[in-house]
């Protein structure tokens, strides 16, 4: 196995704000038919989701992970804001560290807002990497905007640490807990209205983003896990994203890339390589490298 990479910070400034970033790059440099990789996380949490597969990455591959605004390091844009302009501050962010095309892939959350980066500069993107996508019908994404992800309310005693604690356990049972130990530090930072992208991306058009990514020809290829908790939203995934390669993972669940970093990046490599050699690719885990959870 190669010698994991160090994965370095930076701030960028965006019109009147910040966007921060975890960076790798090769040292020896990458060949140019390796395009940048950008990573974008789901919510509320951070790209400290990636760090671990970040390490590997940077052995083969130039790769950023930005967090979005309002979580992470990065300040938020507005209380209220969409996915088109969480989208363009992640473009301003990248343009600034690479140029020509990229490689995107998004978690959850996050690959919606991948969606709608592959949308408005098609140009751009090379392939797209959707894992896990929340396809909502129109009635689930009022009932969640009604009240799904409330603020939560600080005080002295700290009970408000208790709120996180036992909603990250209510959705991540099986979640040891230094893992939840760490997305509480996501939610604290996000700060107490943390469903500033939820509420954007409930609110979005994804359906329309998807059919700009098709007439583009933008290559896509959808990732599932077996135990992810929008596992069950896959199959609407498919249905839709027809022109997409798949790869299903039975025992990954939505936080593979932290938990296995060294199977997800040989699947990576796989999915990249076979998107150069221009195959069709609809195979399970065990062809592509035994991607396992842990």
């Amino acid at each position: 196995m190669s010698t994991p990479v160090l994965v370095q910070r930076q701030v960028v400034s965006v019109g009147g704000s910040s966007v921060h970033l975890r960076t790798v790059t090769p040292s020896g440099g990458v060949a140019p038919d390796v395009p940048p990789l950008v990573l974008v996380h789901q919510s509320p949490l951070s790209s400290r989701r990636f760090a671990p597969l970040l390490e590997r990455l940077g052995v083969w591959t130039t790769a950023l992970a930005p967090d979005t605004p309002g979580y992470g390091d990065s300040p938020p844009l507005a209380t209220e804001t969409s996915v088109e302009d969480l989208a363009a501050a992640l473009w301003a962010a990248v343009d600034q560290l690479v140029g020509g095309p990229v490689r995107v892939l998004g978690r959850a959350t996050g690959a919606v807002l991948a969606a709608e980066l592959a949308a408005s500069r098609p140009e751009r993107v090379q392939h797209l990497v959707l894992h896990g996508v929340p396809l909502y019908t129109p009635e689930e994404s009022a009932s969640r905007l009604a009240g799904f992800a409330p603020p939560y309310v600080p005080d002295a005693a700290g009970s408000h640490l208790a709120w996180i604690w036992n909603r990250v356990q209510g959705e991540y049972p099986w979640a040891p807990p230094e893992l939840v130990t760490s997305f509480v530090a996501d939610y604290l930072a996000a700060g107490p209205d943390f469903a500033t992208a939820y509420r954007a991306m409930w609110r979005y058009d994804l359906d329309a983003a998807l059919r700009v990514i098709e007439s583009a020809g933008v290559r896509t290829t959808l990732l599932a896990g077996g135990r992810d908790r929008i596992g069950y939203m896959h199959e609407r995934a498919r249905a839709r994203i027809t022109w997409a390669d798949e790869h299903v993972l039975p025992e990954a669940t939505d936080f593979v890339a932290e938990q296995d970093p060294d199977g997800f990046d040989r699947l990576l490599r796989h999915v990249f390589v076979t998107a150069v050699a221009g195959g069709r690719d609809r195979v399970d885990a065990d062809e592509a490298g035994d991607v396992r959870s842990r």
